[in-house]
């Protein structure tokens, strides 16, 4: 008995078919047409935020009716607006905050500078001024110096005149950015606001001078009878309440006294203005 088997035919695993190759084209296709698709949104988008930027910035509508400045006290309203690179009916939209802060702030009187934009035509300028405390003789000047003691620009014609002096600083003797004051300065300044305290409280405020010296330390040279006063280093508080005391007690001598000695806490060395010798 013969049995008949029916042939199969193999099929190649390795072979593509028509059919399947097409699918790959048309798949290719398709992700080729949607990433030209996506570029051309994002191409259309930015050109109309180039548009609408163009549009707004040019727009009447925003132009700055006015422009306000704050906290001003030496700097006059118009030098502030200048400097900030701004005018009158400027687009508020096309200011550079960022910019005009940067601006602000490269003026040697202006120690803070903050802008804003308030829409939809108003423009805001807040600025912190140095306040001066006293001027240093310098070789190439005087130096002005706030009350932070920050010595912050040369003086100049306009600039405030009627200030406390210091005198005896080298350029070295000067603080260097955030770094700590060197001691000579620091004591000076001390010295300088412990004088300017005390005559405020005795109600004789007069100008004066604060001579520093690196090796024997600060003595003030005044304008109101008290000749020169030498404090010398640290203890400042306790020495002038010594003067105090004595001012209160002592009957000052017909020419004011020449000198007032007060190294020593313990010891108030004087001479009068009308007598060569110590007393």
């Amino acid at each position: 008995m013969t049995i008949s088997r029916k042939s199969t035919p193999r099929r190649n695993r390795f072979r593509r078919t028509g059919t399947g190759a097409g699918q790959t084209r048309r798949s290719s296709i398709g992700r080729l047409v949607r990433s030209v698709g996506l570029a051309a949104l994002i191409v259309g988008l930015a050109l109309t935020f180039v548009l609408l930027h163009d549009l707004a910035t040019q727009c009447r509508t925003f132009a700055a009716a006015s422009i306000q400045v704050r906290g001003n006290r030496h700097l006059d309203e118009m030098t502030v607006i200048r400097q900030a690179g701004l005018h009158p009916q400027i687009n508020i939209l096309a200011v550079r905050l960022g910019q005009c802060r940067r601006r602000l702030l490269a003026h040697p009187w202006i120690a803070a500078a903050s802008v804003k934009r308030r829409l939809p035509d108003r423009l805001e300028i807040e600025i912190t001024e140095h306040r001066t405390l006293a001027l240093a003789e310098m070789p190439a000047g005087r130096l002005l110096i706030d009350e932070n003691g920050r010595p912050f620009k040369f003086w100049a014609a306009g600039d405030p005149e009627h200030l406390p002096v210091i005198e005896g600083l080298h350029y070295a003797d000067l603080p260097q950015c955030n770094a700590p004051a060197p001691p000579v300065y620091g004591a000076a300044m001390e010295a300088l606001r412990r004088w300017r305290a005390f005559h405020q409280n005795a109600n004789a405020p007069s100008p004066f001078t604060v001579l520093a010296d690196p090796d024997s330390g600060m003595a003030i040279e005044t304008a109101s009878g008290l000749g020169l006063v030498i404090l010398g280093f640290e203890h400042y508080p306790e020495k002038l309440a010594n003067l105090h005391r004595f001012l209160q007690e002592a009957e000052p001598p017909g020419g004011g006294w020449q000198r007032i000695d007060l190294t020593q806490r313990q010891r108030i060395v004087v001479k009068p203005g009308d007598d060569p010798k110590e007393a």
